[in-house]
């Protein structure tokens, strides 16, 4: 039945995605809500065997419990990964991106409105290097878990492991290369002359955030407990400081982001800046802070709730939503003034379920595929830090 579900409302985004793409008057909206939802679930799936390499790295016990789904997360999307970004280079590209319109392109790396067009924003240059970031991180992401694997079966010596710690290392590096080339396509080279050194740590640490409540969300199903089985304390607890940390950590770079632009008070700063809490855009603006600081912040420090499976499932999926409508503020206020049409509107949220439909899809797929891969790995600590 769940499957069932979930290929509906896939077949439902990509029949509203397409119908609306063709007869809008609105494209680069319509191409923006898709690059919402790819950039949002691209970053979390990616961000899953980060996660993981966090957790190795850190010699974390109760991280040992989500790594595995962390890891399947991330290689499991990798086709949906290549496909959504073949559709939006080939269909969106002049929509999404000012320098590649014709009217940019038409004089060359000449001048555009005053200003130089910088060799950086070249459609072909934008082509290879998200090919040549992709192949690497995806690449050494595969590596590591086939590594991860083999130390399971206990195929792995000291120096194994410490060649799989150096993995874990080079999943972080390039994890990092990955997500700021997308933080530089779709956070700032979607804006005319608009540029912020924040941006790459803010949309990392975002998707941090969004993955460690995303992974924790989708575990109450991939990670099933046994009917007799009690609930760990200990991993809510974690799970728990965890969401708290990161919310904290993401709040903190939403702060070093905008005050820097709000203080420098530079126009074409500051216009987009105060664009994405104004008019159409306040109400999603308030939603955001809820969802990504004020929730899980005076929720995950009252232990109570912190311990309870229901409500922290329900704070996480909180996030997750707070985390979308932040990458929503950070493509469509670029389009749109907020106000969408009912067709443009009923787009954006078939695009969300549709994709996540994808990223749950993919997983099931991948466990059906490679059924002797243990969603969870079994060690003989099941405790530490």
């Amino acid at each position: 039945m769940l499957i069932w579900a979930l290929i509906i409302l896939f077949v439902n985004g990509v029949i509203s995605f397409a119908y609306t793409a063709m007869n809008t008057a609105e494209p680069g909206t319509i191409w923006g809500a898709l690059a919402v939802s790819y950039i949002y679930f691209l970053g979390v799936t990616q961000t899953g065997i980060a996660l993981s390499a966090v957790m190795r790295i850190s010699k974390s016990g109760w991280g040992k419990h989500f790594s595995r789904l962390g890891e399947i997360l991330t290689l499991s999307f990798i086709p949906l990964a290549v496909i959504g970004f073949i559709i939006i280079y080939v269909g969106g590209t002049e929509h999404l991106f000012w320098w590649a319109k014709h009217e940019a392109t038409a004089g060359g790396h000449g001048a555009h409105g005053g200003h130089a067009i910088s060799p950086w924003l070249d459609k072909s240059l934008f082509l290879w290097r998200t090919i040549i970031a992709y192949v690497l991180f995806y690449v050494v992401s595969y590596a590591y878990f086939s590594a991860g694997r083999a130390e399971e079966k206990g195929a792995l010596d000291h120096a194994g492991s410490t060649k799989l710690n150096i993995l874990a290392a080079f999943v972080m590096i390039l994890y990092v290369v990955t997500n700021t080339n997308t933080a530089w396509d779709f956070g700032m080279m979607i804006i005319q002359h608009w540029e912020s050194s924040i941006m790459p740590p803010y949309f990392w640490v975002g998707n941090l955030l969004a993955a460690s409540a995303f992974v924790f969300v989708i575990s109450r199903y991939f990670i099933p407990r046994k009917q007799d089985e009690p609930i760990n304390k200990w991993h809510l607890d974690s799970v728990g400081n965890l969401i708290l940390g990161f919310a904290l950590l993401t709040t903190y770079m939403f702060w070093s982001q905008n005050v820097v632009i709000w203080y420098g008070d530079l126009p074409n700063l500051t216009k987009p800046f105060f664009k994405t809490r104004e008019g159409y855009f306040a109400l999603p603006f308030v939603v955001m802070m809820l969802c990504i600081f004020v929730i899980p912040f005076f929720s995950m420090i009252i232990r109570k709730i912190k311990l309870c499976n229901i409500s922290i499932t329900v704070v996480a999926g909180l996030v997750c939503f707070g985390v979308w409508i932040n990458r929503y503020l950070m493509v469509i206020p670029v389009f749109s003034d907020g106000n969408l049409s009912a067709g443009a509107a009923w787009t954006v949220i078939s695009l969300l379920f549709g994709v996540l439909s994808a990223t749950l899809l993919s997983i099931m797929i991948f466990r059906k595929l490679f059924p002797e891969v243990p969603v969870v790995v079994t060690t003989d600590a099941d405790s530490g830090h």
